[in-house]
């Protein structure tokens, strides 16, 4: 790519690449500007962070040295640093000039703050929207939710949770909604990773809760899968508050990282 630059640069009789020029460059080959490029290696390090802070590979408290996230992703400072910003954005690291890049803790107050917005917006996209999902989708989340409960701290039973979650809230269909949702459940996968390690009973009390959910929707009484939506994150909101109040003040230090 750089040798297609001084191609440029040598027919137009100056060591200069102008911008527009970098703006609109196409990779020979593989007919790819240069700006998507650049924007593919800033979402593949956004995606490499966050899926390891939100799986607590990257605990609460954590320090993260740019340099290793350079090595480990394979991209340049720039990207990193776009990716980095936007994580930010999303509450999922804090910038501190010349100390780092710190993984935001979860406090009590974020707990609270989290299931604040559940409440209001879960159980009534439930009631509201729930007719909008195919019996043949419901009984697919039925069979995974029950072959779950064989599980044991296994990160795939998160990621159905996070599943059945999601699945509710795009049913609706409102972006704005679910750009909203989006970010709560990357801060609550991590409450939810590490309440699970802590709290063994909520693993199964969770598999319990969601066959609730679904088999009330089976039934298409939406007004009871309302409620055992509303049931399922009270006891979640509960497991989570006790941990943090009977273990330490955050998990960020419970993890020995703050």
């Amino acid at each position: 790519m750089l040798n297609v630059y001084k191609m440029y640069a040598r027919r137009n009789g100056n060591g200069n690449v102008p911008n527009p020029f970098l703006r609109i460059l196409r990779i020979p080959g593989k007919g790819r500007s240069v700006e998507m490029v650049e924007r593919n290696l800033k979402d593949k390090a956004y995606n490499y962070i966050k899926e390891r802070i939100i799986r607590c590979e990257f605990l609460p408290g954590q320090f993260l040295v740019e340099a290793e996230l350079i090595r480990a992703i394979d991209a340049s400072r720039t990207p990193i640093r776009e990716a980095l910003n936007k994580l930010e954005q999303d509450r999922l690291i804090t910038i501190l000039p010349k100390r780092g890049i710190l993984v935001n803790d979860i406090t009590l107050a974020d707990i609270n703050a989290i299931y604040e917005v559940r409440f209001l917006v879960e159980p009534p996209v439930v009631r509201k929207y729930g007719h909008l999902i195919s019996d043949a989708k419901l009984e697919e989340m039925l069979l995974k939710n029950n072959a779950s409960a064989a599980l044991e701290h296994d990160l795939n039973e998160y990621d159905l949770d996070s599943e059945l979650h999601n699945l509710f809230i795009e049913t609706c269909g409102n972006t704005y909604l679910m750009e909203l949702m989006q970010r709560i459940f990357a801060q609550n996968h991590r409450v939810r990773i590490l309440s699970g390690e802590r709290l063994e009973y909520r693993l199964q009390a969770t598999v319990r809760e969601h066959e609730a959910i679904l088999e009330e929707l089976l039934k298409k009484d939406y007004t009871a899968a309302e409620e055992a939506m509303r049931i399922h994150l009270e006891h979640s909101r509960e497991a989570a508050v006790t941990l943090m109040t009977t273990d330490v003040r955050s998990w960020g230090r419970a993890a020995g990282n703050g």
